[in-house]
This record gives C-alpha cells, sequence and structure tokens, in this order.
C-alpha cells in the first residue's frame, strides 16, 4: 500500500508553541490527509506534566516524539532569556532531528519540514531531504511584520528602541509605540539578547514560506509590505487547543460554571507563563473584590519570595472575603472549555495570542484591540484595583459588551462558528 506524504514539524520548548503546532498537526492529517510526525523539544528534564499533557492530547493520526532536554555539560546561565533556552535546545537536537528525517524518509516521502521562529537552525535537515522549509509562526502577523522589518529598522535607526519618540509603521498595522514593543527589543542594542533578536529576525527570511496562526478576517494586512521580500505567507488560523466536546465537563471550574447566571462570570488569567509580582497581584484581588463580580482566577504564584498567606488565606483574607463569588485555583484549568461556556462573560488576560484567539472563537471580551478594553496603566506600569474594576465594569456592563462580543462574533473563522 502506498505511505502518505509525511509532514515534519519540529516545536520549541514554549506551552505558547506546543498548543498551535499541536493542532496544525491534527489538521493536516484530518484535513489535508497528509501522514503528521511531531517533534517538541524540552528545556527541562523531565518535561513538565502540563507539557506532556498538551502533546499527549495530539489524536492518535499524529505521531509524536519527545526530544530530550540539553545536556547539563552544556547548560546556559541562569540569566539566559526564555528564545536563548528555546534556541539551544532545538539546536541541541538538530542532530537527532536530522537522523528521524531519513528514517522516516526511508518508509515514506518526506514532503516538508516545519519549524517555529527559534528553529531555523533546522534548514540545513530540510536541505539535506530536498524538502521545503516552513516556519509556522505562532505569533500575530504584525509581530511577524515588525520581526522581518527589523533589519531595516535596526539600520535606519541611530538610538536605543526604548527611547524612540517616533512610533514604528508597519503596512496595514497599527503604529508600535516603544513600550509595546517586545522585551527583547527592548534591550541594548549592544546586549546579546538584542543581537539574537536580530539573528532570528534575518533567519526568517532563509525559509520556503511562512505559516502564520492568525486569518484576514483578524489581521486583514497579513502578508502586506513584504518589500519585495518573495517569501510565500499563508494565514492558517485562528489555531487553538481542541479538546473533545465533555473531555472537561467533571472538571471542579466547569462544574462551578454550571451553577452561574448566563454571562455573570469574570475569568482571569495570564497564560502558562505569566506571573505578576506581588503587589499587582494584590491589586488585582483587590479589583476583583471591588468590582463584586463572579470570577474564575487561574493565578500563579508571584514572582518575588514575599508570603502571601495573610492575603490569599483564611484569616479576613481575600478567600475569606469573596468565598462565595469566585473560585481561585492555582492548578491547570480548561482554558477552552471555560471561555467556551455560556457562564462567562469577560476574560482578564495578559493578550498573549493562544488566549486571544481562543477568546475571539468564543466571543467573548477582554479586558486589556477591538475586541477588547484596555486596562490604562499606571506610573511603573502599575494598573490600580480602581482601574481593574472599571476595565471589568466595562466589559460586562452595557452596550460595550454587545459591541465586542459583536466585533469578536465578526472575526471568528467560518469554520469555528
Amino acid at each position: 500500500m502506498e505511505r502518505k506524504p509525511r509532514v515534519l514539524l519540529l516545536c520549541s520548548p514554549c506551552m505558547g508553541h506546543l498548543i498551535p503546532f499541536v493542532e496544525l498537526a491534527r489538521r493536516l492529517a484530518a484535513d489535508h490527509g497528509l501522514a503528521a510526525t511531531l517533534l517538541f523539544a524540552s528545556a527541562t528534564s523531565p518535561p513538565s506534566e502540563q507539557y506532556l499533557a498538551v502533546a499527549a492530547a495530539a489524536p492518535g493520526a499524529v505521531d509524536l516524539v519527545a526530544l530530550p532536554a540539553p545536556p547539563p555539560e552544556g547548560a546556559l546561565p541562569p540569566s539566559a532569556t526564555e528564545r536563548e533556552r528555546a534556541e539551544h535546545a532545538v539546536a541541541s537536537n538538530v542532530p537527532r532531528v536530522r537522523e528521524l528525517a531519513r528514517a522516516l524518509a526511508a518508509d515514506a516521502p518526506l514532503a516538508a519540514l516545519v519549524v517555529d521562529m527559534v528553529a531555523a537552525g533546522a534548514r540545513g535537515v530540510a536541505a539535506e531531504m530536498g524538502v521545503p522549509l516552513y516556519m509556522f509562526f505562532t505569533s500575530p502577523w504584525i509581530t511577524l511584520s515588525l520581526l522581518l522589518h527589523l533589519p531595516g529598522i535596526d539600520a535606519a535607526r541611530a538610538g536605543e528602541h526604548r527611547d524612540a519618540a517616533e512610533p514604528i509603521r508597519l503596512p496595514g498595522c497599527v503604529p508600535i509605540h516603544a513600550h509595546e514593543l517586545p522585551a527583547s527589543m527592548l534591550a541594548d542594542r549592544s546586549s546579546s539578547t538584542y543581537a539574537g533578536l536580530l539573528s532570528m529576525a534575518k533567519a526568517i527570511k532563509q525559509v520556503d514560506g511562512i505559516l502564520v496562526n492568525t486569518s484576514r478576517a483578524i489581521e486583514p494586512a497579513v502578508g502586506d509590505g513584504m518589500d519585495g521580500l518573495e517569501l510565500p505567507v499563508h494565514p492558517v488560523g485562528p489555531l487553538v487547543w481542541t479538546r473533545p466536546v465533555g473531555e472537561d465537563r467533571d472538571h471542579e471550574c466547569i462544574r462551578w460554571l454550571d451553577q452561574q447566571p448566563r454571562g455573570s462570570v469574570v475569568y482571569v488569567s495570564f497564560g502558562s507563563g505569566g506571573t505578576l509580582t506581588w503587589q499587582q497581584t494584590a491589586e488585582l484581588a483587590l479589583g476583583l473584590e471591588l468590582v463584586q463580580c463572579r470570577f474564575i482566577w487561574a493565578v500563579k504564584r508571584p514572582h518575588q519570595s514575599l508570603a502571601n498567606g495573610a492575603f490569599f488565606g483564611t484569616q479576613n483574607g481575600f478567600m475569606e472575603r469573596t468565598r462565595g463569588l469566585g473560585l481561585v485555583t492555582r492548578s491547570w484549568v480548561p482554558q477552552t472549555a471555560i471561555l467556551g461556556h455560556p457562564s462567562v462573560g469577560c476574560f482578564v488576560t495578559h493578550c498573549g495570542w493562544n488566549s486571544m484567539l481562543e477568546s475571539v472563537i468564543n466571543s467573548v471580551p477582554m479586558v486589556q484591540v477591538g475586541v477588547a478594553v484596555r486596562a490604562k496603566i499606571g506610573v511603573d506600569r502599575f494598573i490600580s484595583k480602581e482601574e481593574v474594576a472599571s476595565a471589568i465594569r466595562r466589559a460586562m456592563d452595557g452596550c460595550s459588551t454587545h459591541d465586542l462580543a459583536r466585533i469578536a462574533d465578526v472575526w471568528k473563522c467560518p469554520s469555528s462558528k
């Protein structure tokens, strides 16, 4: 029997990348009749339980291969950035990727190698196998456009990006002000952090095509302003984590939501890696208490070492004062199921791209773009409890809710309606 052409996908150890990679692999197998093998790297040994759980959610049609973490002798210094750790985890596995590609090609035709934004170092494998190399960009088009234009911006600008008075204007995109730039662009341009970002931006242009986790309904300018760069860009989103209906019915969050009125609950989460300072965590809690809305809060431990038991504890703490009003959990929550629940009326989010797409697909207004209420940032990028409460009220109350939900509904991918 003739074997299906196979696509080999290589994902770096980033939860925000793995989720759409799993869904892309599923779609390639289910919708395009291809065989798919997903290689996922890990920065730690063993990988986190949450990371493995996401990978394991891939359907049986997708073959999964866990790549080992980098050996201890090649460990990066503690000061290494998340991007540097992800690049290192992939680079250390290129020989293994080459070995797997050869073995797979001996069994069935290899159609393409798909890598993420920090895995372009594997392009030598694609060249050796004689297959095209595609990059799957899991962030929005505006970020990809910024990276594609970064070498030119870098050559034209004299000072630090963080000190620029004028915003960066990209074709078809809203202006990007200095305080909205990625952290790596805010670093000193003489630093290794910035040099690594610039190197990654230049490497993007060496692939044969780019898949972007967006759609023209969400970002109409996708693919615009390529400045003569003959590089195909294909919007393939929105791709979000898909789980069978009913799989999360017994989760405590879903059981709790089942008891709440329609559209009455604020869901609060800052992503798989998002943590706030202790002061901002306390202020967010006070804002939730002030607005007196029902809420689910997937809280992460604040990144300072200050004790928080007195605040969250039972002796007149936040948990006691909001008993019966909200649910606070420090464990994993089924976010897609929560956002799809009719009781949820608002999402307080860090606006990571996966979270935004999941919110848009479920027509849930966000606190933080047409479908979101942006909280006003004060001195030292601190958001007060009053502003937290005000932003939630604006998202939950009055015509604002209907307008935001209507726009979110328009942005849905036709296949998700």
